[in-house]
């Protein structure tokens, strides 16, 4: 039976901290703050799906045909669009959940929350999981318009695996069920895809091997 975690309060704390070019070319100061906090994650709510009427509301406008408003749409990584991050936030709130939220521009720019431990399908260890990642719509790749900000998952999933090997005494290396969309992001972080292994929604199962973990640690 899990254990509610203890001292909830007051527990957030800056693990990294770094510049981001924005799409106008003014660098701005990132943070990475790990950490359970419901304020966090109501934010990622409220912010994130304004951001995303507002850009439905852009494509309407500047697109008038209904056809080309979904092509536009259909380019744009939505699988996670009905994501309730405060419930999520209510509902893994023990021990063996770890959160971490990018903020920059005083806002949240993406978050992440991961499980441990978890054993590896590739090699003997305990890894951690990714149970849900994903970036602000206004950061995803489009035919619509430019990021404002790039590279942030990347970033946090750097940032989780740090704090994964020094702070919960895990190997290198994490694993995680990919939305289909997505599947190209970890492809290009190359994951390995272990057949066998999907979800009960058939979601593919990949793996980040040991070598390729402390790379991703390493590299600033």
């Amino acid at each position: 039976m899990n254990k509610p975690r203890k001292n909830v309060k007051g527990s957030l704390k800056e693990i990294e901290q770094g510049e981001l070019m924005h799409l106008n070319k003014v660098k701005h100061i990132y943070k990475i703050v790990h950490g359970w906090d419901l304020h966090s994650s109501f934010e990622c709510d409220k912010l994130w799906k304004q951001g995303w009427i507002t850009l439905l509301e852009q494509i309407q406008q500047e697109e008038p045909d209904e056809t080309k408003q979904n092509e536009i749409f259909a380019s744009i990584s939505t699988e996670d669009f009905h994501w309730d991050w405060f419930g999520k936030a209510v509902k893994y709130s023990t021990d063996e959940y770890e959160w971490f939220h990018l903020y920059a521009d005083g806002k949240p720019q993406a978050a992440c929350l991961i499980y441990h431990p978890k054993t590896s399908a590739l090699e003997p260890g305990d890894i951690f999981y990714v149970k849900f990642v994903a970036v602000a719509p206004w950061n995803r790749i489009s035919d619509f318009r430019a990021r404002e900000f790039s590279g942030l998952g990347k970033l946090l999933l750097r940032a989780a695996q740090r704090f994964a090997v020094k702070e919960l005494k895990l190997r290198p290396g994490f694993c995680l069920h990919s939305l289909p969309k997505a599947e190209v992001i970890y492809k290009k972080l190359k994951m390995v895809k272990v057949d066998g292994r999907e979800d009960d929604q058939s979601l593919a199962y990949f793996e980040l091997p040991p070598s390729l973990a402390k790379q991703l640690m390493a590299v600033d």
